[in-house]
C-alpha cells in the first residue's frame, strides 16, 4: 500500500505593489473545504517593516512553521526558525520582559546558536558557553532560561521530543552582596539632593518601590488625606507598563513625615493635575513629543543620585539600593518577615529572606558578642553575708 507523504513545504515568497503601500506575501499549498489542492497567499508585512528581500524571508520561516504544522518536517529546523516564530507567537506582553528577552536574543542567543539546528544543541556545549562569557551570574541564568523557554516552545510546536537545556547548570547566585546603606547615610544622601530627586528617594528609601514604580506614580495615587499610596503602573524606558507581579499592585501606608516630603513637592511641580505623573519630565523625550511625560531612570542615576552619593562621602550607589536598605533597616527594626513580604510585595516569602535581608556588619557583631556573652557567662555567686565562724564562711 502507497503512503502519501505530505512534504515539508518551503511556499514563495513576493511583493505586491499595491496603490497605498507594498506588501510581502507568502503563497503556499493547501486545501479548501471539499478536499481540493488550493493556493493560499498569507500577508507577512510590508516593505516598511521588512526592507528588503532577505529580511522578509527571515520572517517568513516563523511563518512556514505554523504552515507546516503537524506535518513531518523533511528540513532541518535551525533555532533561529524558533526564535522567529517565538517572537511573533510568544513574547510577553509587559514591555520591560518583550525588551529584556529582544536584548538577549539579539546579543547572545542568535549570534551563537541561530544557525544550528535544534537536534545538534547539546547540554554540555551550553554550559561551557554560558561560563565563557563575561556576564554576570544572572545574566547568564536569564539566557540559559530563555533558551530553555524556547524549547519548550519547540516541543509544543512537535519540532523536538526533549529538551537538552534542562540539564544545563547555571546559577544566578551574586558574586557580590548587594549595597546597603546605613540609616546614617540613607540621611546624608537625602540632605544633598532638591526635589523632585529628594522626594523620589524618600519613597525608595521608606517604602522600598522600585525605581519603575515611582515614575510610574500619578498624583491621584497618592490619598494624602488619609495616607495611602497606591501601586498601579510601573516605567520602563519612557514606557508605562503594567507592575512587575499581581503582588507588586498594592496599597501602601503613608506615613506622616513622608506625606510631609511630598505634600513640599506638589507645591513646587509643574504638573499637579490627578494624571499627572507624580515626578513628570518637564522636557519632551522621543517616546513623549511633549514635557509632562514620565523620567527615565538613568540619567537620575547618572547625573543628581551618584553625583549626591558622592558629595555625601557613601560611595556608589544604585536604584536598587534603597529597596535592599529598607528591607535591611526592617530587619534591624525587628518587624516580622511576614509584615516585610507585604510592605515589600514578594510574591514568595523566600525572595525576602534570601535575597533583601541581612543584617548590617554592626548588627552581626552585636549579635555575636550578645550570644557569646549570654552563651559563657557563669552562674551567679551567692551573696555574703554571714561571718566567720570556726573558720568557716556562713553564706545565706
Amino acid at each position: 500500500m502507497k503512503v502519501n507523504r505530505i512534504r515539508y513545504q518551503l511556499g514563495s515568497l513576493y511583493l505586491w505593489k499595491g496603490v497605498r503601500e507594498e506588501v510581502w506575501y507568502f503563497r503556499y499549498r493547501d486545501y479548501d473545504e471539499s478536499g481540493k489542492r488550493c493556493q493560499r497567499n498569507l500577508k507577512v508585512g510590508t516593505l516598511k517593516q521588512y526592507p528588503t528581500e532577505t529580511v522578509a524571508l527571515r520572517a517568513v520561516d516563523g511563518i512556514r512553521l505554523s504552515v507546516n504544522s503537524g506535518k513531518p518536517q523533511l528540513k532541518p529546523v535551525t533555532l533561529r526558525i524558533v526564535v522567529d516564530r517565538f517572537e511573533k507567537e510568544e513574547m510577553p506582553q509587559r514591555y520591560s520582559t518583550r525588551a529584556a528577552y529582544s536584548s538577549l536574543l539579539r546579543l547572545w542567543i542568535k549570534p551563537k546558536w541561530g544557525n544550528v539546528r535544534l537536534d545538534w544543541i547539546e547540554p554540555l556545549d551550553v554550559e561551557h558557553w554560558l561560563k565563557s562569557l563575561e556576564l554576570a551570574p544572572k545574566t547568564k541564568a536569564n539566557i540559559r532560561n530563555l533558551m530553555h523557554l524556547l524549547y519548550e516552545c519547540s516541543r509544543r510546536w512537535k519540532l523536538v521530543e526533549a529538551n537538552p537545556i534542562e540539564l544545563v547548570r547555571q546559577s544566578a547566585k551574586r558574586l557580590k552582596t548587594p549595597r546597603k546603606l546605613t540609616v546614617e547615610e540613607f540621611q546624608k544622601l537625602v540632605e544633598e539632593l532638591k526635589d523632585p530627586f529628594r522626594a523620589m528617594v524618600i519613597l525608595a528609601g521608606c517604602l522600598g518601590l522600585r525605581v519603575g514604580e515611582i515614575l510610574g506614580l500619578q498624583w491621584q495615587d497618592a490619598d494624602l488625606l488619609n495616607g495611602r499610596l497606591h501601586i498601579r503602573r510601573d516605567v520602563y524606558q519612557y514606557v508605562v507598563d503594567e507592575v512587575k507581579t499581581s503582588t507588586s499592585e498594592a496599597s501602601l501606608p503613608l506615613a506622616p513625615e513622608v506625606i510631609d516630603e511630598l505634600s513640599r513637592w506638589r507645591s513646587q511641580a509643574s504638573f499637579t493635575q490627578p494624571t499627572d505623573f507624580m515626578f513628570a519630565s518637564e522636557r519632551s523625550t522621543r517616546k513623549h513629543p511633549h514635557a509632562g511625560g514620565p523620567r527615565g531612570d538613568g540619567a537620575i542615576l547618572q547625573y543628581h543620585l551618584k553625583p549626591a552619593a558622592r558629595r555625601a562621602g557613601i560611595g556608589e550607589i544604585g536604584w536598587h539600593t534603597f529597596r535592599h536598605t529598607n528591607a535591611s533597616v526592617m530587619d534591624q527594626e525587628g518587624i516580622r518577615m511576614k509584615v516585610a513580604q507585604e510592605l515589600l510585595r514578594h510574591a514568595d516569602i523566600q525572595t525576602t529572606m534570601n535575597v533583601y535581608t541581612g543584617a548590617m556588619e554592626k548588627d552581626k557583631q552585636d549579635a555575636a558578642f550578645r550570644m557569646a556573652r549570654r552563651m559563657l557567662q557563669k552562674k551567679p555567686q551567692a551573696a555574703f553575708t554571714g561571718r566567720i565562724s570556726g573558720g568557716k564562711d556562713t553564706v545565706n
